[in-house]
C-alpha cells in the first residue's frame, strides 16, 4: 500500500525507529522473501550516514534508564533533557524516599531461586510463576511507598505471563497495567517492571534474542526501571551479559535472596 504514494512523490520523509519493534510477519514464506525488513530498515542499511538524521534529545527517561539503550542501539548519542535526566520516583508527591524510590534502575536476579519457566497449559507460550510472585511483592512494596497504581506498568515478553499476572492481580491495584512489549510500544509509565520469564539450564531465551523488542521494554519507564530475570540463563548471551554489566556498574544489581519482602 505504501508504494502507491511513494511512486507519486518527489521526496519521501520516513519517521520512526528501526531499533524498536520489527514488522509483524505471520507468513513464513513472506518472512523468507524479506518482508520482515521494513522500508525504514532498508533505507538505514543502504546509506544511513547520508539519508538519516537522528533526534538525539529524549524527554522521557532518567539518564540511567536511557544509558544502556543509548550505548547499545544509538552509538551512545542520546541525551536526556534536563527536565528528565535526574527525575526519580521519590520526587513525586506522596512517595516515600528510600533505596527503591530514590534509585532509577534495579535488577532482581532470580538465579538459584528455582523460579523455572514452564509452558502454559493448553498453549505454547511460556510463563514463570516464581517471577510472578516477585512482581506481586514488588508492586505491593511500591504501593506501600505511595506510588499510584496508575503510574505502574508491568511488561512481560510472553502473553502467557501477562495472563498469569492479570489473574494474580484481579481486584487488586486498580489502574495497574499489565501487557506485552508490543502492547506498551509508544507508551510510558513512571515505573516499569519487566519480567524476562526465561529460566532454564540450557540458556535458551527464545525470542528474547530479538534485542529490538527488549529495547522497547527497557525504554518505557520515566523514573524507575525494575527488571526481573535469571542471570544464569541470560548470561549465555553477550547482549544480556552487557546488560548485567551495566546494572552492576551502576550499583543496581541485586539478588532476590537479599530481600525478606
Amino acid at each position: 500500500a505504501c508504494w502507491i504514494p511513494l511512486l507519486r512523490s518527489e521526496r519521501v520523509v520516513v519517521a520512526g525507529d528501526h531499533c524498536q519493534l520489527p514488522p509483524t510477519v505471520v507468513s513464513p514464506d513472506a518472512q523468507r522473501e524479506g518482508f520482515g525488513v521494513s522500508l525504514l530498515e532498508r533505507l538505514m542499511q543502504r546509506d544511513a550516514a547520508t539519508l538519516a538524521r537522528r533526534l538525539d534529545v529524549q524527554y522521557r527517561m532518567h539518564a540511567a534508564i536511557m544509558g544502556f539503550s543509548s550505548a547499545e542501539f544509538y552509538d551512545g548519542s542520546l541525551i536526556a533533557a534536563e527536565s528528565v535526566a535526574g527525575h526519580l520516583l521519590s520526587d513525586l508527591p506522596g512517595v516515600a524516599a528510600d533505596d527503591w524510590t530514590a534509585a532509577p534502575i534495579h535488577f532482581l536476579d532470580t538465579a538459584g531461586a528455582s523460579y523455572d519457566e514452564e509452558v502454559e497449559p493448553d498453549g505454547e507460550s511460556r510463563r514463570n510463576p516464581g517471577e510472578a510472585d516477585v512482581v506481586e511483592r514488588v508492586v505491593g512494596m511500591l504501593l506501600e511507598r505511595g506510588v499510584a497504581a496508575t503510574d505502574i506498568g508491568v511488561i512481560a515478553p510472553y502473553a502467557a505471563q501477562t495472563r498469569l499476572l492479570r489473574e494474580r492481580f484481579v481486584g487488586a491495584a486498580p489502574g495497574l497495567e499489565i501487557d506485552t512489549v508490543d502492547g506498551f510500544q509508544g507508551r510510558e509509565k513512571e515505573v516499569i517492571v519487566i519480567l524476562l520469564v526465561r529460566s532454564n539450564p540450557r540458556g535458551e531465551i527464545g525470542f528474547l534474542a530479538d534485542y529490538r523488542r527488549i529495547n522497547v521494554a527497557l525504554t518505557r519507564a520515566r523514573r524507575k526501571l525494575i527488571v526481573i530475570g535469571d542471570s544464569a540463563t541470560l548470561a549465555h548471551h553477550e547482549f544480556y551479559q552487557r546488560l548485567l554489566d551495566y546494572w552492576q556498574q551502576h550499583g543496581a544489581y541485586h539478588s532476590v535472596w537479599e530481600y525478606a519482602w
